[in-house]
């Protein structure tokens, strides 16, 4: 209470040199006119508000910057203090009260930072800290300050235990009321994500009765609207409704203008709690909007909460499906690759076979498959050890992949053998795509214990015939033909038939 006289985490973001400065000189602007609102508001003859606005602009302040910047801020306050108090109150008059406004607001900070507050007011127990710290324990500690220097000075006017309960109550409503609103109402961090809530047709519905109740409340002298009633606590049901549907930033508007129309119906002389003196009403009021904020804020931090676990909860669950996506993808191209050579294995080439020989069926335009094994390889295996090895066979598998189509498909077959699947492919262009696979890798060398190795391969080439069904059928007419190759001397392309194989003529280094 005041005599005349007197955290879609909302961090601070990173603004320009001339935002702050804005911001530095609204603080003390605001911090005045609410004075002056507030004032303009009082009552009663000792000129004592029902609502004292200011201090909660100074202290969402220092939440906002965290402590930052606090002698600057001090300083301006207490002048702007004294320009609003100045001239109804002495000039000491209104530098205590400045100062005592001021010590109010750093109890509140100093004890919401030892308890570590989350400015969003993102938890019911983070209410509960802000009401303790703020409204109960400053608002106390500054109306007892406030009620002894008016008594000191204004002895005649008032009772001091008057003054200290309307004092209290008036800073903390205005502290719980408007506090959140300012740091809610404050440019956020950038990137920070405000949480939005999607109308339904059942909150113009709910809007529409607000309304009227608003309506009826503020304009019927009388207390009656058609034969009923128009009773105070009529405001509450649509305030909790607002903390049930809506973001935080929009409870404390929705709040804070039913305060103001609370202010302003009693300051009318409307008498909203029947026909009771003006202590009491203004008493009744103070209660009333307590009691509506209190419950108004805790409800809209539990669902903000709530909504708050569900979100992570919905990307938790976006980012595991994603993750075991990845990971499904990962073991089915394990399961299709050979680790060794990262072509496709045994299992994927049988799988393509039978796909490619299913195909051919429906639509012939001639499939051929090309078998290879290396030639010697285990005199490479016995003289330069399996490491040696395996370099050799990802040495095949990548000089080979260079002379191959892109619609041909390379695969390890087991061991040191290769096969190649290539579709529309006819006798004559396969046996010369193995032969352009055996001159490449024939030509290319490979470094083995600073040795210049040179790989070479036998070839078996074998068509898909009508009566062929499965990829063996094909493959072991192309595994006789590698056969043939090995006997006739290793180094060359044979060509496989139904029932022989037929060499094909190479050129020899």
């Amino acid at each position: 209470m005041r005599s005349e006289g007197d955290s879609e985490v909302r961090r601070p973001g990173r603004f320009t040199a001339a935002q702050h400065g804005i911001q530095l000189i609204l603080v003390p602007v605001l911090f005045y006119l609410g004075a002056k609102l507030s004032l303009a508001f009082a009552m009663m003859p000792e000129v004592v508000v029902m609502l004292w606005i200011p201090n909660s602009i100074l202290l969402a302040t220092l939440l906002h910057y965290h402590g930052r910047r606090y002698a600057l801020f001090a300083a301006l306050i207490i002048v702007a203090e004294i320009a609003a108090d100045y001239p109804t109150f002495s000039l000491i008059e209104a530098v205590l009260f400045g100062v005592i406004n001021l010590l109010e607001v750093t109890i509140a900070y100093l004890i919401l930072r030892r308890w570590r507050f989350d400015p969003r007011f993102a938890t019911p127990n983070d209410i509960a800290k802000f009401v303790m710290a703020a409204p109960v324990t400053a608002a106390f500690t500054s109306a007892c300050a406030a009620a002894a220097t008016y008594s000191y000075f204004r002895a005649m006017e008032t009772d001091f235990v008057e003054v200290l309960r309307l004092w209290w109550l008036s800073d903390g409503l205005g502290l719980l009321i408007l506090t959140p609103l300012v740091l809610s109402l404050w440019p956020p961090m950038p990137g920070t994500v405000e949480e939005r809530v999607r109308l339904r047709w059942y909150d113009g519905i709910a809007f529409v009765v607000g309304l009227a109740i608003v309506v009826a409340f503020a304009f019927s002298r009388q207390r009656m609207f058609y034969g009923m009633t128009i009773r105070a606590f009529l405001l509450i049901p649509p305030v909790l409704y607002a903390a049930a549907r809506f973001s935080m930033r929009t409870v404390t508007m929705v709040v804070a203008t039913f305060t103001i129309l609370l202010v302003y119906v009693t300051r009318n002389g409307q008498q909203p709690f029947g026909d009771l003196p003006i202590r009491e009403t203004v008493a009744s009021g103070q209660e009333l909007i307590f009691v509506m904020s209190v419950m108004a804020l805790g409800i809209a931090a539990l669902l903000t909460q709530q909504r708050a676990a569900a979100r992570q909860l919905k990307e938790r669950i976006r980012d595991r499906t994603i993750e075991l996506s990845a990971a499904n993808r990962q073991l089915q191209e394990l399961a299709v690759t050979d680790p060794l050579t990262g072509i496709c294995n045994r299992r994927a080439l049988f799988d393509l076979l039978k796909r490619e020989i299913d195909r051919e069926h429906r639509h012939p335009h001639g499939l051929a498959v090309i078998l290879f094994d290396l030639d010697h390889f285990k005199e490479v295996n016995d003289l330069y050890g399996h490491a040696a090895g395996d370099l050799v066979l990802r040495h095949v598998a990548e000089v080979v992949g260079t002379a191959v189509r892109t619609t041909d498909t390379l695969a390890r077959y087991g061991g040191e053998e290769f096969v190649l699947i290539a579709p529309e492919t006819d006798e004559a262009n396969a046996l010369l795509l193995a032969e352009r696979m055996r001159s490449t890798l024939r030509s290319a060398h490979v470094a083995v214990d600073d040795k210049e190795l040179r790989v070479t391969a036998s070839f078996g080439v074998a068509m898909l015939h009508p009566e062929d069904q499965q990829p063996e059928q094909v493959l072991g007419r192309a595994d006789q033909a590698l056969y043939a190759a090995k006997a006739a001397g290793r180094d060359r392309v044979v060509a496989g038939t139904p029932s022989a194989a037929r060499p094909w003529p190479t050129l020899l280094a």
